[in-house]
């Protein structure tokens, strides 16, 4: 699988803090409204100054902050200040509150694992998946453009890729590149 997922293939929708543009989720035919989803990769804006998050049950999540400062409360568990590209990791059936308007990266994972990391590429970076597990991998260009395997990926945009190891050539280019392991149980 090799796929570019550009700006105008995003699906859109308001929650009650601001709105979320959908990137990807999987399977491809899943809906997040319904919870009917393995993964699901998302850019949301929030545009009260506090929110709660929606609780989503069996769920993991990693969020990062793509503009402003995003201060996180897991009631009963740990609290965090987000700046811009730095990550948290956690549940989503816990009691989140969040404080600041910002823009976020979301990864929302059902009944398995997986996450992503920032990187800046100078020039060239190598990104190796571990061999041992199936996964279905991903990267997104904050900024800068990318090559990947000669396609060019541009600002705003994901690659959706099950390959193991990924060459990216860049000048200045930020990403965010992870994966989420894949299993045969049902969603």
């Amino acid at each position: 699988m090799f796929k570019i997922l550009r700006e105008c293939d995003r699906k859109i929708s308001n929650w009650s803090g601001g709105v979320t543009k959908e990137l990807y989720i999987f399977p491809e035919d899943g809906n997040y409204q319904k919870r009917d989803f393995k993964f699901r990769i998302s850019i949301a804006t929030t545009e009260l100054e506090t929110s709660i998050f929606t609780k989503l049950e069996n769920t993991n999540r990693v969020i990062s902050v793509l503009d402003g400062t995003m201060e996180l409360s897991h009631i009963g568990h740990h609290n965090t200040t987000l700046k811009k590209y730095q990550i948290d990791r956690f549940c989503g059936e816990w009691e989140t509150h969040s404080k600041g308007k910002v823009t976020d990266f979301n990864l929302m994972i059902k009944n398995g694992k997986g996450d992503f990391f920032f990187e800046e590429i100078l020039d060239k970076k190598e990104i190796n998946f571990s061999e041992k597990i199936k996964s279905i991998n991903f990267i997104f260009c904050i900024s800068g453009e990318l090559e990947v395997e000669k396609a060019k990926i541009n600002e705003g945009e994901i690659l959706i890729i099950d390959e193991k190891n990924i060459t990216i050539n860049s000048k200045k280019g930020k990403i965010f590149y992870g994966y989420v392991e894949i299993y045969k149980e049902k969603i």
